[in-house]
């Protein structure tokens, strides 16, 4: 289903993640994170019941993903990720609005993520989208970075 994003005239596609995406989710990953996920965890991902990931595709190519999982009435925003090249042009954005919106369609009633506390662009993303900040956890990544709990109700 193609996704528009009028304010900068942004198209792209979301799709479900295929296997053959897995290598090019794991470099952009590579190049986003101290501490990235690997191949194995992504591949892992596609096959939990519980989990759901999409990736963006923009210019014939992966812009992006979101990962998702659902657990009862509650949804927990695992992972979100933009190519470096196609960072500021909408894409997250069309990506956090499908999030929710299949999210809410999918009954969840509330939905939660950690994020960096150092990392105020994705802060921003999702302060945008209606997250409350309700928590940090100190030290919670490998490089001892604090996380910010936030959390939004459908």
């Amino acid at each position: 289903m193609p996704i528009v994003n009028r304010q900068k005239d942004t198209e792209i596609e979301i799709r479900r993640v295929r296997i053959d995406d897995i290598r090019t989710i794991a470099e952009i990953e590579k190049k986003s994170y101290p501490d990235p996920w690997s191949e194995n965890l992504f591949k892992r991902e596609m096959h939990l019941e519980f989990s759901n990931f999409f990736a963006a595709i923009k210019d014939h190519e992966i812009a992006g993903y979101i990962c998702f999982w659902k657990v009862s009435d509650e949804g927990h925003l695992t992972n979100i990720t933009v190519k470096e090249k196609f960072r500021r042009k909408g894409i997250g954005s069309g990506l956090m609005k499908y999030i929710i919106d299949i999210s809410y369609a999918m009954g969840i009633k509330k939905m939660f993520l950690d994020v960096r506390a150092i990392n105020y662009q994705a802060l921003s993303l999702y302060e945008k989208f209606g997250f409350k900040k309700i928590g940090v956890r100190k030290k919670y990544y490998s490089n001892s970075d604090d996380a910010v709990v936030m959390s939004k109700t459908l």
